[in-house]
């Protein structure tokens, strides 16, 4: 971890007061932007209006002293002219910058005219051509002013908006804006009209050396006296505040006192000095390998920008002044991005391989240009004679000459640079590669394990190597070597599984640092935090295998102190996939083996369920083809409404008459035993009396009187439940002609959400929602459920398998309908696979599907179709292939049954 991280928000403090918060850190790059960006595009603008103007052939500022900034054949005699003041052109005193300029303006271009200059108690006399400030002028100037300027400030709001916690990333935006200010309010430092933004100028110029000791105290680590107080940091501004007020305190006298002037250049060279002096510092106190990776990728840069800027300010503060002040700028600006993105970003694996193509195409920019220019030099020499034409055909040859050997050169620059930025061959780099070869024959799991962890320890020349394996139950084994142990050593370490679920939610290379902050609860920050350093971890690169993690390839440091590179991490990233892919081979083969061990007990038993199977299987086939009739028949049942209406009609007729006899019938049974109740009370001769007991017998009187009660009772449930299966038709063949109840739509969508939930949290699809104020609408709610559900459905069968898988649900009043009244739309996108432009026409005919067979019968839009025109609505579909689909149903609002 090399850039700081600052504080870490508090995830459950107030809302009002983490708002407040965030609104705070990003005060200081909005203030800062609010401040550049207007006098930038003024700055811009002004600078323009220059191009065509007469000048005296060098730049004259509000106190007529000519700046260090000019083009590379103007002004004749810069170290003469540099830093002197004009006292009179063509003899005439001279009291203002306008004056002269004004003066310059009443002559034609090229016209020699003479002017007396003074430095010190110096007196002298040049007689310089007027010139016209063209293109090639501004851009000499101006043009490199105002692109370090812009370029600083671009450079530092990004880290600002990027890291504003982090006090590195505040510095370095300060530092930035400073350093931006200083040559965009230059442009006005030679203009006579705007003498405000001169001061600013010179205020911005000498507070950019206090903001570079400023950085120095923070970047690439801190000093540990920086965090104890505000005084270190304050010392250099208050140096800069002192040597301001002697600026501006000289710099409007008449003569001008430059020495403080000089004294703000002399500092820009000393805080350049003291920064690299700090990197030095850093790197030789600081033995972890992510500091010394952050200062040998930025080193390099910051050097050569640092000493080119120190021999300009050091020549324009103690002699020469010879050297134009705005070349000095070109050099740091890869600088400042290589710092910019060690500050930004977090993991720097890939810093190095960054700097060193900058240092790749700067070095071939370099070549071909020196090339270049020594060909047209030694041409020129060799040949006084050769004209404009011949020149111009040279020129083409050697254009031509560079493009047929850039490639070779380019390797050759390549090699170059990276035998500076690696003293060593990484030879460990053939040997992973042909066991990344060999892994995958190997079939033995702990051969796997043995093979990585010892290649990679030894070629590496790594103090340890772990690899963490997940095994099917949810546990894990980490093995782990040493390199001053031979031993394989094999452990449970359940404890890194909350690892596991950070490479899980972001699969890649981390750093120890990285990977404990995308935890989420702080024990676990802290018990992982030491959990790693007690086992020498630094880098953790994730097994994947089928997108899931397998595993963890545990890396502890390398015995040289040197830090992981790119292609370490290239490389590791590719031996991690191979190892992931025979770790499963060898369980595989594993299960295979088990498999095998039982294939012939098995066999046998087989055999004989073989032919039970086959008479399974016969009936599985017929319940089968019942099944696809079944399907079809319940998919058809819309077309056999009327039919099912018809039989409920006229099997309800003959059962409400017998539902009515029975009910007759039993109170006709109670009248006959009141009847026959009372004759069995009257007395009967003997004779009488036989022949009734003889009737009775043979009639079985009694037994029927039993009984009777119960027959009556089962023929009045049977008929009750022919009622029930009528009813039960009839509400089956019609429920699109029931009653309309007021529906809510957001409700019967969220209840269809609801049904679906295990597919969408199966899934991890995100639901986005966002549904306006709609009234309720008369409609059959299971009729409109089956809409959604039939909708959702087909949109989650569209996004299974589609990576960060979304459904966006819409529901709104729109009043701009054809019909009158107000119209319920709703909107139901994904973002999956989306439908051929050929088949949309075809997706709302019944049993038309793109889906494999058995995943959908081609049903679903078409009874969604049908639903929504029941209600007078319309249903269309949107949908672009791979960018996902949109399916609007609008329904009228209604209050009313139909």
């Amino acid at each position: 971890m090399l850039a700081e991280t600052g504080a870490r928000p508090d995830q459950w403090g107030h809302p009002m007061r983490r708002l407040a918060g965030d609104a705070l850190i990003y005060a200081r790059p909005l203030l800062m932007l609010a401040v550049a960006l207007p006098i930038t595009a003024y700055a811009v603008i002004q600078s323009l209006t220059w191009i065509g103007q007469p000048f005296p052939g060098f730049f004259v500022m509000e106190n007529r002293v000519v700046p260090t900034v000019s083009g590379l054949a103007w002004p004749p005699d810069k170290a003469a002219l540099f830093h002197s003041q004009v006292v009179a052109v063509g003899g005439i005193a001279m009291h203002s910058s306008a004056e002269v300029y004004r003066s310059v303006a009443e002559h034609r271009e090229g016209t020699s005219m003479t002017y007396d200059f003074r430095r010190g108690g110096e007196r002298l006399q040049r007689t310089i051509a007027t010139q016209v400030f063209d293109g090639a002028d501004y851009l000499q100037t101006y043009g490199i002013l105002l692109l370090f300027g812009t370029t600083n400030l671009v450079i530092g709001l990004v880290v600002g908006f990027l890291q504003p916690r982090t006090r590195q990333a505040r510095v370095f935006l300060l530092h930035t804006f400073a350093a931006g200010m200083y040559p965009i309010t230059a442009v006005f430092l030679h203009h006579p009209a705007f003498h405000w933004l001169n001061k600013l100028c010179l205020l911005m110029e000498g507070l950019t050396p206090a903001t570079f000791v400023h950085l120095a105290l923070v970047f690439p680590v801190a000093r540990r006296f920086v965090g104890r107080g505000r005084l270190v940091p304050a010392l250099p501004y208050l140096l800069s505040a002192v040597l301001l007020a002697l600026v501006f305190d000289g710099f409007y006298r008449d003569p001008p006192v430059l020495v403080a002037l000089h004294a703000v250049y002399l500092y820009f060279a000393v805080a350049l000095g003291l920064f690299l002096a700090n990197m030095a510092w850093a790197f030789r106190s600081h033995r972890d390998p992510a500091t010394r990776a952050l200062i040998k990728a930025v080193l390099p840069g910051a050097a050569l920008a640092a000493t080119v800027q120190f021999i300009i300010f050091a020549n324009n503060a103690l002699s020469g002044r010879n050297l134009p002040l705005q070349f000095g700028l070109l050099t740091p600006i890869p600088y400042y991005l290589s710092i910019a993105y060690a500050i930004a970003k977090h993991d720097l694996f890939d810093i190095d391989r960054i700097v060193r193509q900058s240092f790749v195409y700067a070095v071939l920019s370099v070549v071909v240009v020196s090339v270049y220019a020594v060909t047209l030099m030694g041409a020129s020499r060799w040949f006084p004679g050769l004209g404009g034409p011949q020149e111009a055909l040279l020129g083409m040859v050697c254009v031509l000459l560079l493009a047929l050997g850039l490639d070779p050169l380019r390797n050759a620059v390549q090699r170059g640079i990276d035998r500076a930025f690696y003293r060593t061959r990484l030879d460990y780099q053939a040997t992973i590669s042909r066991l990344s070869e060999v892994m995958t024959t190997l079939l033995d799991l702990r051969e796997v394990v043995a093979q990585v962890t010892q290649v990679v320890t030894e070629a590496m020349h790594l103090e340890s190597t772990g690899l963490y394996l997940r095994e099917p139950s949810g546990s894990g084994v980490l093995w782990s070597r040493r390199a001053d142990q031979s031993a394989l050593r094999q452990s449970t370490a359940a404890e890194l599984e909350p690892i596991i679920e950070v490479c899980e939610r972001a699969p890649q290379e981390f750093a120890v640092a990285r990977l404990v902050e995308g935890l989420t609860n702080p024990q676990q920050r802290a018990s992982q935090r030491m959990l790693l350093a007690d086992a020498g971890i630094q880098i953790v690169v994730p097994l994947m295998f089928r997108n899931r993690v397998v595993g963890l390839l545990a890396l502890g440091p390398k015995r040289s102190g040197q830090p992981f590179t790119s292609g370490d991490i290239d490389l590791l990233r590719t031996l991690a996939n191979q190892t992931a892919i025979a770790v499963q081979n060898a369980r595989s083969y594993e299960a295979l083996k088990v498999l095998t061990s039982e294939l012939d007990a098995k066999v046998r038993e087989r055999t004989d369920e073989l032919r039970v199977s086959h008479a399974q299987l016969s009936d599985a086939y017929d319940e089968l083809k019942s099944a696809q009739a079944q399907l079809v028949q319940s998919e058809k049942m819309a077309s056999l409404g009327q039919l099912v209406a018809g039989v409920a009609h006229e099997l309800n007729n003959p059962a409400s008459f017998v539902h009515g006899s029975l009910a007759n019938l039993e109170e006709y049974f109670s009248r006959f035993q009141t009847v026959i109740q009372a004759y069995e009370r009257l007395p009967l001769a003997p004779a009488a009396a036989r022949e009734i007991d003889a009737v009775r017998a043979r009639v079985r009187l009694d037994y029927l009187r039993e009984q009777m009660p119960d027959l009556l009772r089962i023929c009045a449930e049977g008929s009750e439940r022919i009622n029930n299966i009528v009813d039960n038709l009839r509400t089956f063949a019609r429920t699109e002609h029931g009653e309309r109840r007021l529906t809510s739509i957001p409700d019967g969508i969220d209840a269809s959400l609801r049904l679906l939930s295990d597919r969408v949290q199966r899934l991890g699809v995100t639901v986005l929602k966002d549904y306006a104020a709609v009234p309720a609408t008369a409609a059959h709610t299971g009729h409109l459920n089956q809409v959604w559900m039939n909708v959702l459905a087909n949109a989650l069968d569209a996004i299974e398998g589609r990576r960060d898988p979304e459904l966006r649900i819409t529901v709104a009043v729109r009043d701009n309908r054809p019909a009158a009244g107000s119209w319920i739309e709703v909107a139901i996108g994904d973002n999956g696979v989306g439908i051929a432009a050929h088949h949309l026409p075809r997706i709302f005919e019944p049993f038309f599907t793109t889906k494999p067979i058995g995943r959908g019968t081609g049903l679903g839009l078409s009874i969604a179709y049908g639903a929504v025109k029941t209600y007078n609505g319309s249903i269309t579909v949107n949908s672009e292939p791979e960018r996902g689909t949109t399916v609007t149903v609008c329904l009228p609002v209604t209050r009313t049954s139909d």
